[in-house]
């Protein structure tokens, strides 16, 4: 005689996201994406939806829900217990400008090569989470950074997501040098002292000054100026010696006009030297 299990019902996902639609609709949300996939090593089918509406302030409000044949796995928002809005991201597509490598990274893929599937999402403030999805249950991967991660990049080139926090500069600033922090995904979690980070910074703090294109032409002092800041920046997060970073600052020439704004600078550096110890 067959087992009694071969008169069940096989798990339906369809059901489960019939029981998704019924909440969402109750709480006055609209689906605006939807993402499935398969699990791998035979999990079955996944789906992730990300849902928004307006509250009655007027501020928009997000909600993700992702759901197996075993249940609803993953549900966040429409509004957490810090009271902000988290929103799925489909997509990301990380700019050149900064001077990272390009690369597209979508949900529901293995976004590290850890063999999980993956899911990102950005709360109100900009900052980025990265979930990895179960059968039976999802997980927030731990970020170790002093900053906060907003932006994604491939910066060791190994084809996986790597996170970017980058310190906010106010728009009448003369200099603006770019300070960002990068974490790569290192023994199941993303830090900004992994190898692959730290050989980013070292990079960054020994890049020239001139660029090929500049030969030999003067460089203006605002462009001199930001360069030996974010120079410095990128040699503290590479791990040398912090008395020989500031001896040099102290000795870049700097112009009256953009004496203010570098002593900022500085201070945030001299900040960074005090979270890196």
């Amino acid at each position: 005689m067959p087992p009694l299990t071969a008169f069940a019902a096989p798990p339906d996902i369809e059901v489960k996201l019939s029981a998704i639609d019924e909440e969402t609709r109750a709480l006055g949300l609209q689906k605006t994406s939807e993402i499935r996939a398969k699990l791998p090593r035979g999990g079955g089918d996944v789906v992730v939806r990300g849902y928004e509406s307006v509250d009655i302030l007027g501020r928009k409000i997000f909600a993700v829900r992702a759901a197996t044949v075993h249940g609803v796995v993953l549900a966040v928002g429409p509004r957490d217990a810090a009271d902000h809005a988290t929103e799925l991201v489909a997509a990301l597509v990380p700019g050149a400008s900064g001077g990272y490598e390009d690369g597209a990274f979508r949900a529901l893929t293995d976004l590290n090569g850890d063999g999980t599937l993956d899911v990102v999402l950005r709360g109100s403030g900009g900052t980025l989470e990265v979930h990895r999805i179960f059968p039976t249950g999802s997980a927030q991967y731990d970020v170790e950074m002093t900053l906060a991660p907003t932006e994604v990049a491939d910066v060791d080139e190994d084809g996986h997501l790597d996170l970017v926090g980058r310190v906010s500069m106010p728009q009448d600033d003369p200099i603006r040098p770019a300070f960002v922090e990068v974490a790569t995904f290192e023994a199941g979690r993303y830090r900004a002292r992994s190898e692959a980070a730290i050989a980013f910074h070292t990079r960054r703090a020994d890049a020239p000054l001139r660029t090929p294109k500049e030969k030999d032409a003067p460089v203006d002092d605002v462009t001199r100026v930001r360069r030996a800041l974010e120079q410095a920046w990128h040699a503290i997060h590479a791990g040398r010696a912090r008395g020989a970073i500031m001896e040099a600052l102290e000795k870049e020439p700097v112009p009256a006009s953009l004496r203010a704004s570098f002593d900022a600078h500085v201070a945030r550096i001299r900040s960074a030297l005090s979270a890196q110890r």
